[in-house]
């Protein structure tokens, strides 16, 4: 017992040295500029002067992450309106899910593969990005693997507070956002799958009846409970889910990026073969420790994909699906571990740092991008022309596209103006020296081949403002940062 109560405590000393990592990490690039989605569709419910437009409101599609932006409101109001403060709640949270993946590692697959996979989430660059961002991914990640822990514990034992906290985190996580339903569903499917399997005389993955009618229980209340707290916004959601078309596109391209975003490096041969390795030997270990586990994760990577590629619907991002990114962690963990467990003293090291080296090669590139890359430098755009410009008199200062509208929001000395056609700038700048356009992410000029276009059009009028200035004006400064800000001007 005391040899084992020691075991924990130096999982726990390597755990909070992890965290600490994660944390240096993460506040690295804090204080860049907001985004676009952030200024959109977090700042206008977390600063809004009534608490009920924020709880009320959903925005052009489903842009307010609605306990996210309770919580950034909170932070704002202690702290004041910053970018720190509009996403401390996100960096808590993705914190907070480093350790809990160890939590639900170390239930399910030991002690190894709990420490190992919150490594390996500490320095992941998908989840780096998204605990670092004034939305509510970092959440959902989180409370789908908190949703898990108590998922697996009552189909296990069957307690009734398993089942509440079940309730609880699938609501928080509902409330988050909408994706928690691939989660649901994977929960259900796979507590008919355990049923089954028992009925079938597995009893290593079996469960009783009764933990399965209790389960179907707290799924409903919770969804019952997420029904009356997107009351306030429900005609407006159902409206919105009649603006999402299904499309007639390719997706092979995203589920590319998608599998880069969970496992950096494995567009490579070498990565690829890297990772099937440890994610072959991660599920088969699993399916050893604990096959309740390994059908999960598999599922939960597997389903929500499958049903997103037979439905086709339009806006699906990576982000989406972080829910299934500590799972993969994990099962990465568990390859490693089991493999350090038939080695021992300096050889096990040796095992262990050989493959998070080869880890670390290959996720690299895509972490130094998220240290050192801005996501869209608007601050400094603005602070930029208002530098360079002379005066109101003089000077004018415009931007086209619905992410040229988040301008103003860092304009102090200068307004942002949008002209709809190429007439109307004309009357803008009559009698101005020096016209400034500032230009970032013009819509069906980012957009890949394989996207469908049409949903990308932004005004028609401002199609031909954006060719005036890409044939007439001079680039002054570009900000290359991930959806990269252009300045440019013309001078009359």
């Amino acid at each position: 017992m005391k040899q084992k109560t020691i075991r924990l405590l130096k999982a726990l000393v390597i755990l909070a040295g992890i965290i600490f990592l994660a944390g240096v990490l993460r506040c690295w690039n804090l204080n860049q500029s907001f985004w676009w989605d952030e200024i959109w569709s977090t700042l206008p419910y977390a600063t809004s002067a009534s608490l009920w437009y924020a709880v009320s409101n959903i925005g052009y599609y489903f842009n307010n992450h609605l306990l996210y932006s309770l919580l950034a409101r909170c932070s704002i109001l202690l702290l004041g309106e910053s970018e720190l403060s509009a996403r401390l709640p996100a960096l808590l949270m993705g914190l907070t899910g480093i350790a809990a993946v160890f939590v639900v590692g170390r239930k399910s697959l030991g002690t190894g593969a709990g420490i190992l996979g919150a490594l390996l989430c500490a320095v992941s660059a998908f989840h780096i990005d998204h605990s670092t961002e004034a939305r509510g991914y970092a959440g959902l990640a989180l409370f789908c693997l908190l949703s898990s822990y108590y998922f697996f514990d009552g189909l296990r034992t069957n307690r009734i507070n398993a089942w509440l906290q079940f309730s609880l985190f699938t609501v928080l996580g509902f409330y988050t956002h909408p994706f928690m339903l691939a989660v649901s569903l994977t929960q259900c499917f796979c507590a008919i799958v355990y049923f089954a399997a028992g009925a079938a005389g597995l009893q290593r993955i079996g469960i009783t009846f009764a933990a399965l009618r209790n389960m179907a229980v707290s799924l409903l209340s919770a969804a019952l409970i997420t029904l009356i707290l997107y009351a306030p916004v429900l005609p407006r959601f159902l409206h919105n889910m009649e603006k999402v078309r299904i499309v007639e596109v390719t997706r092979w391209p995203f589920l590319a990026s998608l599998l880069s975003s969970w496992c950096p490096g494995i567009n490579s041969t070498g990565g690829a073969l890297f990772y099937g390795t440890l994610l072959c030997t991660g599920i088969a270990v699993s399916w050893k420790r604990d096959p309740r586990m390994a059908v999960y994760s598999v599922v939960l990577t597997v389903m929500p994909l499958v049903l997103y590629l037979r439905l086709n619907p339009m806006f699906v991002f990576e982000r989406y699906f972080i829910f299934a990114l500590p799972f993969i962690l994990l099962i990465l963990g568990a390859a490693m571990a089991a493999l350090a467990e038939h080695l021992s003293g300096v050889y096990r090291i040796g095992a262990v740092s050989l493959c998070l080296t080869i880890l670390l090669y290959l996720q690299w590139p895509s972490l130094r991008t998220i240290l050192t890359q801005d996501r869209q430098s608007y601050r400094e755009a603005v602070q930029f022309v208002e530098h360079k410009s002379t005066g109101t008199d003089t000077d004018i200062v415009f931007s086209i596209g619905y992410a040229g509208e988040q301008f103003q929001y860092y304009a102090r000395t200068r307004k942002v103006f949008f002209p709809e056609s190429l007439e109307d700038l004309k009357k803008l700048a009559a009698g101005r020296k020096r016209i400034w356009c500032l230009m970032t992410a013009w819509l069906p000029a980012i957009r890949p081949d394989h996207e469908d276009r049409a949903l990308y059009a932004e005004r028609p009028g401002q199609m031909g403002i954006y060719d005036y200035v890409k044939a007439h004006f001079k680039l002054e400064k570009l900000f290359p940062s991930r959806y990269p800000v252009e300045i440019y001007s013309y001078e009359q």
